[in-house]
């Protein structure tokens, strides 16, 4: 499947769908305008579904792997969850990225604090503009602020308008080793920011995140 971050090597799909019905999301529309009908895995649709007989995949040392990309992991069963987990633990080299945006499936001992894994979640905005069923990002801030893991990772894609001292501060709060920011590729006509407001984001995060990811079209919002 698509690969979604610049940092991301390979994806790796043991559970797919998602009912949080975010207005952007591509990979449902992909799902659903294409893959449902030429696909088997895809045959229902966007509909939550564990793949068991993924987890005999094996990976490389130094590979970065992206987990449920085509989906959320949230909606897969603690049990399934414990499985996944169980299987990336078996690759020690590989480095791993879960990312979901009900971030609390992350707390408690399921996901643990393994050295090789990233966990975390998107953060368009700061603001609510009611685009998705998902936690607000207020409520994803605050439990990512919390987590006590290792390596976070954040998503600023698709970039909407956002009060820039507010986003700052929730970076420094959650300490992030990664965080990539991407535009609207898809045409979804969300209420992007100005590129100078973005400029300065960008520099402002480079201050104390260790890596600052630009995507290939985030400067499509210098020619609006």
């Amino acid at each position: 499947m698509s690969r979604m971050f610049k940092t991301i090597t390979r994806t790796w799909n043991p559970f797919t769908g998602c009912l949080f019905s975010c207005s952007y999301c591509w990979a449902r529309k992909l799902v659903e305008e294409r893959l449902q009908s030429q696909v088997k895995k895809y045959r229902d649709g966007f509909i939550p579904t564990f793949h068991p007989g993924e987890l005999s995949r094996r990976f490389k040392p130094g590979d970065f792997v992206f987990v449920s990309d085509m989906g959320d992991i949230a909606f897969a069963g603690l049990e399934q969850r414990r499985a996944i987990v169980e299987r990336v633990s078996e690759f020690p080299e590989t480095r791993f990225l879960f990312q979901s945006k009900d971030p609390g499936i992350f707390e408690g001992p399921t996901f643990g604090n393994l050295p090789n894994v990233y966990l975390g979640t998107t953060l368009e905005t700061n603001r609510d503009y009611s685009l998705t069923r998902a936690l607000s990002p207020l409520n994803r801030y605050l439990v990512m602020q919390r987590l006590d893991h290792t390596r976070k990772f954040i998503s600023i894609e698709p970039i909407i308008d956002f009060d820039l001292d507010v986003l700052v501060d929730w970076m420094r709060q959650i300490k992030p080793d990664i965080v990539e920011i991407g535009a609207d590729n898809y045409h979804n006509h969300l209420p992007e920011p100005p590129w100078e407001k973005v400029e300065v984001l960008l520099e402002a995060l480079r201050e104390f995140v260790p890596r600052v990811i630009e995507k290939d079209r985030l400067h499509r919002l210098e020619r609006r």
